[in-house]
């Protein structure tokens, strides 16, 4: 029997990136930090929504294989096909807003980055429309050992002096 030549072309899939910290995110390049984003932005999405991955990765604006490679830990793979799993333990630098400002933290999985984007949403409902009721919510909750902004006046102060982009949670 004879052996079909390999496919030139077809290159192996490149094993996942494994970030365990600050220093391992820090050794990744800045596409490869944005491509590390875009992976967990697409678990995101297909833990919300219910996507496939293939929808997903598509939704976010990257591929299915680097979503595999980036974010293979909050992935499982069942009868052939990919599920995000419930939560995960991924480590994240992200920023929030606290009481002494905009502050950078270290985020250990993806219920804290959830608290921490719904922060941000509130934050952003609020310089929208002044209604403090968003901010309610996160009265006392803290992520990465900080204490998230709650008071009306600091932060109607951090948006009018243009300290804070919304758009610009993770570090």
């Amino acid at each position: 029997m004879t052996r079909k030549p390999s496919n030139p072309s077809r290159r192996p899939f490149p094993s996942p990136i494994r970030v365990r910290g600050r220093k391992d995110y820090a050794r990744l390049s800045p596409s490869e930090q944005e491509a590390r984003h875009r992976a967990f932005e697409a678990v995101t999405e297909m833990r919300a929504n219910r996507l496939s991955l293939r929808a997903a990765a598509k939704f976010v604006g990257t591929t299915p294989a680097t979503v595999r490679r980036y974010a293979d830990e909050a992935l499982i793979k069942e009868d052939g096909r990919y599920y995000a799993t419930v939560s995960d333990r991924a480590y994240q630098r992200m920023s929030v807003l606290s009481s002494e400002g905009l502050v950078d933290i270290d985020t250990r999985g993806s219920r804290v980055r959830s608290l921490v984007g719904r922060h941000w949403n509130a934050v952003q409902r609020f310089g929208v429309t002044g209604d403090v009721a968003y901010l309610e919510a996160f009265e006392g909750k803290r992520a990465g050992g900080v204490a998230l902004a709650t008071d009306p006046s600091l932060i109607e102060e951090y948006l009018r002096q243009g300290k804070i982009d919304i758009d610009e949670i993770y570090a």
